[in-house]
């Protein structure tokens, strides 16, 4: 397989049947955010705009709106002010307050990364988006592997293919059943790792919705999510998707104010790393398309959750690397 080959997923229509639509977003550091605008003007057209220290857009390009912020949001809603006035300071009554934010961003950028968000682009055009990856590349963006602290991530937030609650259920299910095989592919780095941002799913609730016999309705499969303590801050987040499926619900139910409704999975396992040369979008995209591989065959699903329940009771130690055995022999009969 060619390494900027994206594979196709066995469903290529939304629920409305139309194309489906994937976004992305790049986490990296190393070049400017007036840079990266520049970057992506130049490869896809549209005006750049500077909405403020922290936050750029280049709207009307070929695919539409790149938004382009840094991901810290203590800086980008400006909540430092909150702090600076607890603390008897008040901001407005700065002179040079533009000097102050890009001192906040610049001591900030050593850690906290820049972040391309990509508007929705079609499964067909997917490939447009290697040109820029090289671009980034070519200008010394930074990626994951730049450092041991840049915990990067790259996110993918593909449309789903059907709403109902079975091909939901059937899509978190699957990537639970590959989640060992993706981190050990695809080589998940050390610093990604220790942060809690992906941590994956506690065994009781995988144990639970790996049953047979749960079929929850929309609200039971929602209500479970949290029930067992799931967070945004998961390899595979729902709350996107439960909020555009059930918003009243969802909203009740979570604590922040960062989740916004959208109809995608927002997979967020994947390394960001640019530096390197072997490394490719379409690499990260096709370990996704396993999981709605394994989501669309039932069958196989169904054998697996009761293999990896049997599996689980049966073994003391190295379940880990006996599960993800018996996955890549799966792997490799699709990818055949």
């Amino acid at each position: 397989m060619k390494i900027n080959s994206f594979k196709s997923p066995p469903s290529l229509l939304n629920p409305q049947g139309k194309e489906r639509k994937v976004g992305y977003e790049f986490e990296f550091t190393g070049i400017s955010m007036e840079l990266a605008s520049e970057i992506i003007q130049s490869i896809y057209g549209g005006e750049i705009q500077q909405e403020s220290t922290y936050a750029y857009s280049v709207n009307h390009t070929s695919f539409g709106s790149f938004r382009l912020e840094l991901d810290a949001q203590l800086l980008r809603d400006k909540k430092y002010e909150e702090i600076f006035e607890k603390i008897g300071i008040d901001i407005s009554s700065f002179k040079k307050r533009e000097s102050l934010e890009d001192s906040l961003k610049g001591m900030a950028s050593s850690v906290v990364p820049f972040e391309i968000i990509t508007p929705p682009i079609q499964l067909s055009k997917m490939s447009e988006l290697n040109k820029l990856v090289d671009e980034l590349r070519a200008h010394k963006a930074k990626g994951t592997g730049s450092s041991f602290i840049y915990a990067f991530g790259l996110h993918l937030n593909p449309e789903i293919p059907d709403s109902t609650v079975e091909s939901v259920l059937n899509h978190l299910r699957a990537y639970i059943l590959l989640a060992h095989w993706i981190r050990k592919d695809s080589k998940i780095n050390i610093s990604r790792q220790i942060t809690p941002y992906i941590n994956e799913y506690e065994e009781d609730y995988i144990i639970h919705i790996l049953n047979p016999d749960y079929k929850p309705n929309l609200n039971q499969l929602i209500k479970d999510y949290f029930t067992f303590d799931n967070s945004r801050n998961r390899p595979l987040d729902m709350l996107p998707l439960f909020m555009f499926l059930n918003e009243e619900l969802t909203s009740s139910l979570i604590s922040d104010s960062i989740t916004s409704s959208r109809p995608t999975y927002h997979y967020r396992l994947p390394n960001c790393s640019l530096e390197d040369e072997s490394w490719s979008l379409s690499q990260e995209w096709n370990r996704w398309v396993l999981v709605e591989e394994l989501a669309s065959d039932e069958k196989s699903l169904n054998q697996y959750s009761r293999a990896y329940l049997k599996m689980k009771r049966e073994t003391l130690i190295r379940f880990d690397n006996k599960w993800i055995k018996l996955m890549d022999r799966w792997v490799k009969h699709v990818w055949e």
